[in-house]
């Protein structure tokens, strides 16, 4: 077994005991909605919107057009069989369709990218706050062992990106079935939430050792994180904080896991964290 399956293996609950990763879930996102109505909290709030502004008039300004036309030559233009079709049904009502048709598919291209990096950003930035903030008030006690590690959080961020627009791009034809054109994009942006927030939200606290071991045992429980906070972008208004709260419901269910962790005292992390202590 390799040193981390070691360590992964070390932080799964005994033979015997109950797994509670419901309970902790559940704790975690009611502990995330409590600290989202601090005032620290409702001021981050403004983050968001700012960064969704920014990316709005920027991809409206420089992208919209080109995507919309280069659409539209492809499609509606040449010998192509939508083509063909179009000029058929153009003269009975339908030649708007050259017209919203591209318009859709800007939209359902650009935005996602736009939220998505916009997503990025705010685990890179607000994350550190939220992460800040706990960690001076219930978490006070988790000693931080960890650091920034810019360079893999950017890696991280460039990674998970990559695989979110590549992966939503080819799975867009899903859409055209009824129960997946919401059920694909939430798996999606679960899946994008979970990868950016367990790394940004251990990073600073926990020692490389220690974040690997804990995101390997506990990814089923991060993807069901990411998939519950990305229900809020369905629920307006909710999806106006889902941004922060999730940053807030990752940090409380990953704080909380570490200092579980510690308390219990999994030998295969005190032996990593001693080693790396040992060649620093």
């Amino acid at each position: 077994m390799t040193p981390i399956g070691t360590r992964a293996a070390a932080l799964r609950p005994p033979a015997g005991r109950p797994d509670r990763s419901l309970g902790r879930i559940v704790a975690a996102i009611g502990r995330g909605a409590a600290s989202q109505l601090r005032p620290q909290m409702l001021a981050l709030l403004v983050l968001p919107f700012v960064i969704a502004i920014a990316f709005w008039i920027l991809s409206a300004w420089f992208l919209w057009e080109p995507v919309t036309g280069w659409f539209q030559a492809v499609v509606f233009q040449g010998d192509g069989w939508i083509a063909r079709g179009y000029r058929t049904v153009s003269p009975y009502g339908l030649s708007g369709l050259s017209s919203w048709i591209p318009n859709l598919f800007a939209f359902l291209l650009l935005v996602p990218i736009a939220i998505a990096t916009a997503l990025a950003l705010i685990a890179v930035l607000a994350m550190p706050v939220v992460v800040r903030h706990l960690g001076a008030g219930p978490y006070a006690d988790v000693e931080r062992r960890g650091s920034l590690a810019l360079a893999a959080n950017s890696w991280n961020v460039f990674r998970s990106l990559a695989v979110f627009v590549v992966g939503y791009l080819l799975t867009m034809p899903l859409w055209l079935i009824p129960p997946l054109a919401l059920v694909v994009p939430w798996l999606w942006w679960g899946w994008l939430t979970a990868r950016l927030m367990r790394f940004d939200s251990l990073v600073e606290h926990a020692a490389t050792p220690e974040r690997e071991a804990l995101i390997r045992s506990d990814r089923r429980n991060y993807l069901l994180l990411g998939l519950a906070v990305a229900l809020l972008n369905y629920l307006p208004p909710l999806f106006l904080v889902a941004p922060v709260l999730s940053a807030l419901v990752f940090a409380h269910y990953s704080l909380s896991r570490l200092r579980e962790q510690r308390t219990l005292g999994a030998p295969a992390s005190r032996e990593a964290i001693g080693r790396a202590t040992d060649d620093a």
